[in-house]
């Protein structure tokens, strides 16, 4: 992802986690992946390929689209 995308991205993240009152470690279970790997995102140090999205997607019960509405 460029930059800019990633940065939306990791910001649409964290929106959605928190408005799910979720907390990265809980994340990371729900989705199957590393608590630092999320934290990774988060702050645009790592860009997801598109299986990571997924599950991120459904971990916070959303469409996958949802995590680029911005």
């Amino acid at each position: 992802m460029n930059s800019d995308i990633s940065k939306m991205f990791a910001t649409k993240l964290q929106e959605l986690r928190l408005s799910k009152n979720l907390n990265k470690s809980r994340l990371s279970e729900l989705a199957g992946l590393d608590l630092s790997y999320i934290g990774k995102i988060e702050r645009c140090e790592k860009s997801p390929n598109l299986r990571t999205i997924a599950k991120l997607a459904k971990a916070l019960d959303v469409p996958v689209k949802d995590l680029f509405d911005f």
